[in-house]
């Protein structure tokens, strides 16, 4: 079954379409929150809260196409949210992205399978270079493997910036 299938199902209040958008849908949240706040019982915490969220207002969602958008710029709001409450915010010039901190495995990065150590301590160095909204544009189009559309959703950004922050980063990393 396709995404918007389950999301119509789980609008209906169909307690196993709902299951398996969580099971479908978890470590790629997981992985998103982690790289967002670094505390994995935030994170735990805040993709359970987003879930129960979704389940006592499922009668006033509407219907999506592509669940993963939506449910990534969720639970970016709801990290910040939460945050916010803890005050453990940054000062207001800053935001959420200055945490997002890169720390990429060999298995994250698949861009190759036969990637030599060295080459992957400058690919990480060259990443922990940029600003911290290209780290997290880059790794939401090159690991996550979102489209710019996308992209720009999850980050409140319009298309054509995000276009132009992976484009900078990707130059900056070249030169």
């Amino acid at each position: 079954m396709n995404q918007s299938h389950w999301w119509s199902l789980f609008l209906q209040g169909d307690k196993h379409a709902f299951s398996e958008i969580f099971l479908a849908c978890h470590d790629n949240l997981y992985r998103y929150g982690m790289k967002l706040t670094r505390d994995q019982e935030l994170t735990n915490d805040c993709i359970q809260n987003l879930f129960l969220k979704l389940w006592k207002n499922r009668n006033n969602l509407k219907p999506v196409v592509d669940i993963y958008p939506y449910l990534f710029k969720s639970l970016r709001h709801h990290i910040i949210d939460i945050l916010e409450l803890k005050r453990q915010t940054l000062p207001i010039d800053h935001d959420i992205e200055e945490l997002f901190i890169v720390e990429y495995t060999a298995e994250d990065f698949m861009i190759s399978k036969q990637v030599e150590k060295e080459t992957h301590d400058k690919i990480i160095g060259l990443l922990n270079q940029l600003t911290p909204r290209q780290r997290h544009a880059i790794y939401l189009r090159y690991f996550e493997e979102m489209e710019i559309e996308t992209i720009a959703q999850i980050m409140d950004m319009n298309v054509q910036s995000v276009r132009n922050l992976i484009s900078r980063g990707l130059q900056l990393m070249r030169n």
